[in-house]
């Protein structure tokens, strides 16, 4: 699984704008084809021109796409999708098919590309009460679903609330999509400022969409687990790897059982 805990937005400035976050320290950047305010045409020239310097800078990309029911979707996958896009994100995600339909256009431009099936994976937006209601059903639809992303703000304007992440008022909301993506395997990911970044990490978030460059080394150190915390994991692993080569199917470690499952959690913590 790709390691993301920062994730530098790029604006509609292009190429030039990019530069810094393709330097950076950043695990991955984020382009997008599905803001308004740039012409559709010009959008997914620019992310193809930012994709492939990305691509020789070695830095992960994601890409917010339309939503399938703008009739967008097909379309902007024809134009950008390569071995360089590692995932897209889908805002306003609000049902499962909203995932499937992207799934279902995905695998069709992948066997097209030469790009093995499912590797690029889908990143569903939950930015609404409906969505959030759905979050489990949405993250299931399909296996490459590689995460959640909770955007705090937009789900604060669909709730009435305000949209400040240290308060509790979003509280249940970002717990469920940390308790849901944990639960299966995937990244809970939340968009940020670097005043709340600490703060999101302690919840249980895996990283962050961040605004400015700026903010990498923050976000890669508040998200990036201690030196405790990982030797314990070594050791959790190492008691499974013991109990299996005995012929066990789990190990006993401290007061926890250590599965096969539990074993991949730890195996993933360990190389965040």
């Amino acid at each position: 699984m790709i390691r993301l805990r920062s994730i530098v937005q790029v604006g509609s400035g292009g190429l030039d704008a990019a530069q810094d976050a393709i330097g950076s320290q950043a695990d991955a950047i984020l382009l997008s084809v599905a803001d308004a305010r740039v012409p559709l045409a010009e959008a997914r020239q620019q992310v193809t021109a930012v994709l492939a310097a990305a691509g020789q800078g070695e830095k992960a990309a994601l890409v917010v796409v339309n939503h399938p029911k703008t009739r967008l979707l097909r379309d902007d996958l024809d134009a950008i999708l390569s071995p360089l896009v590692r995932g897209v994100l889908i805002p306003h995600a609000v049902e499962p098919q909203d995932v499937r339909d992207t799934a279902v256009y995905l695998r069709e431009f992948e066997l097209r590309r030469g790009i093995e099936p499912g590797d690029t994976k889908v990143f569903p937006v939950i930015d609404t009460a409906r969505g959030l209601l759905h979050a489990e059903q949405i993250a299931m639809a399909a296996p490459r679903v590689g995460g959640l992303v909770f955007h705090a703000a937009r789900f604060a304007r669909d709730i009435g609330a305000r949209p400040e992440q240290r308060g509790d008022r979003l509280a249940y909301a970002r717990g469920k999509v940390v308790a849901v993506c944990r639960g299966l395997g995937i990244s809970p990911l939340v968009t940020s400022d670097v005043l709340e970044l600490t703060y999101l990490a302690e919840q249980g978030f895996a990283g962050a969409i961040l605004p400015d460059v700026r903010y990498v080394p923050t976000a890669n150190a508040a998200f990036a687990p201690g030196r405790l915390v990982k030797d314990r994991a070594n050791a959790a692993v190492e008691a499974y790897e013991a109990a299996r080569a005995e012929g066990a199917w789990v190990a006993r470690f401290e007061d926890e059982v250590i599965d096969a499952e539990a074993a991949r959690k730890l195996r993933h913590l360990i190389g965040e």
